[in-house]
């Protein structure tokens, strides 16, 4: 067997959902009429999802949200760390955004809260090794490992090591991101004459070398390039990851591969935005390389719907899972950042809502009809179940969809179910157009509103 295939029994089964927001305990719901759901992951030898937001006791915390978040103060009380293990979790990514959306106060009230429920949690800790660090579940079938990064963060949000006698600093594992804007070059030509054209303060000398020796043109902030010789004549953008924290995360990759039987790498990438379903260059060359340094599967998530599935060296790549709980309308409190933010206030929509006379519930509630989230796609995705063959390659993946209660009661939206065989064929076809250009075919079952994904032979 090689060293690279996942040392599992046969028909060892792994679950993955992608963000959870959950801002309620909802185990008892779930046990009331979605016991087909939870089926699905008491069924499962490991699961692994990401957890988006903080848990605080805003009872006891001493801590307070963050000048930064984001996109919104996410926050949970305390109850729900025991209701995910009750759920069935194993293992929980925790680099994202949200990481330290309530400081780095919240960020450890939030570990300390899911490891006191027995979960196992990733990319975030006291310093910038402890958050990079594989974490391990040691299961019945097999020892498994999760390492969590994330490329869309906050500026407090990335996690530092101590030096000599200056102190380490809690936070997240990122891997910063250069945005390259690409132009034709008669543009590029342009942009360069209108930065030479800025006043002198506006263009020192360093930021002209800088721009010679990268071979692009800094204006306002932004770097530009040519488009390639022979790509289509649009304008695009790529991004370039930082070496440095890229190299310090496959590092991890490779710990957690000599170390445990079965290997996770779980990425947050929101780039290039929510709105894209295609995944960007570089996540799909951070999945290659996560696989070259022993993952045996990559999970995305980050735009809060679906992409596209990749198999990579008979790895399945899953570039995001959506959602698994979308409950942010459902958050206790909001903080005056969020009221306040500018461009609530713009929206054609604002109806000059005060919070001394508007529950947070209403304004939440507005804000998901009238902001980016009101349609029901973001309420919408797929729980895969990878299942193994005796020799650690894949057998199959099944696709279960999951429909978020989008048409439901307030109080329920942002909660999964299984979704209606009608809904459920309708979100496969969506994820088989995505994961088609990527060389994955996926078989539609209509009759059980399933997808499956037949397994590919790892080479040795």
């Amino acid at each position: 067997m090689s060293s690279q295939t996942p040392k599992v029994p046969v028909e060892y089964s792994a679950a993955f959902v992608g963000d959870i927001i959950i801002t309620q305990p909802i185990l008892q719901l779930l046990q009331r009429d979605s016991t087909d759901l939870l089926q699905i992951l008491e069924q499962a030898d490991l699961v692994v999802g990401n957890f988006e937001g903080s848990i605080v006791d805003l009872h006891t915390f001493t801590g307070h949200p963050a000048a930064q978040s984001g996109f919104g103060w996410l926050n949970s009380p305390p109850e729900v760390a025991a209701d995910l293990a009750g759920l069935g979790f194993h293992l929980l990514s925790r680099a994202n955004n949200h990481s330290t959306d309530w400081g780095h106060e919240g960020l450890r009230s939030t570990d300390d809260h899911l490891r006191a429920a027995g979960l196992r949690v990733a990319g975030t800790g006291a310093t910038l090794s402890a958050a990079r660090a594989p974490v391990t579940h040691d299961g019945p079938a097999a020892r498994s490992a999760l390492v969590s990064c994330t490329t869309t963060f906050e500026g407090d949000t990335p996690a530092e090591d101590p030096l000599g006698q200056v102190a380490g600093r809690p936070g997240a594992s990122t891997i910063g991101l250069n945005r390259v804007a690409l132009v034709t070059p008669e543009q590029l030509e342009q942009l360069r004459s209108i930065r030479d054209a800025q006043v002198a303060h506006l263009r020192p000398d360093i930021l002209l070398l800088v721009d010679q020796l990268l071979e692009v043109v800094t204006l306002f902030d932004q770097q530009y390039a040519a488009l390639p010789e022979g790509a289509a004549q649009v304008v695009d953008a790529i991004y370039r990851m930082d070496e440095q924290d890229l190299a310090g995360v496959l590092l991890n990759v490779r710990q957690a591969r000599q170390t445990a039987d079965y290997v996770v790498a779980a990425v947050h990438a929101h780039e290039p935005n929510n709105w894209a379903t295609q995944a960007p260059s570089f996540l799909r060359d951070l999945a290659r390389q996560a696989v070259a340094n022993g993952a045996d599967v990559v999970v995305g998530h980050g735009p809060h719907q679906l992409r596209g599935i990749e198999w990579i060296d008979g790895r399945p790549a899953f570039y995001s899972l959506g959602n698994f709980c979308f409950m942010d309308n459902a958050q206790p409190v909001v903080t005056r950042s969020e009221w306040e933010r500018r461009i609530w206030r713009l929206s054609p929509a604002w109806t000059g809502m005060d919070p001394r006379t508007t529950t947070p519930a209403e304004f939440l509630e507005w804000q998901r009809v009238n902001g980016v989230f009101g349609e029901s796609v973001w309420f919408e995705s797929v729980i895969p179940v990878v299942r193994y063959r005796a020799d650690g390659c894949v057998e199959q993946i099944v696709l279960r969809p999951i429909e978020l209660r989008y048409d439901g009661r307030d109080a329920e939206r942002g909660i999964p179910r299984v979704a209606p065989r009608d809904i459920a064929v309708r979100i496969l076809q969506r994820l088989a157009r995505l994961s088609e250009p990527l060389g994955t075919r996926i078989e539609i079952d209509e009759a059980t509103g399933q997808g499956v994904i037949d397994g590919i032979t790892i080479g040795t």
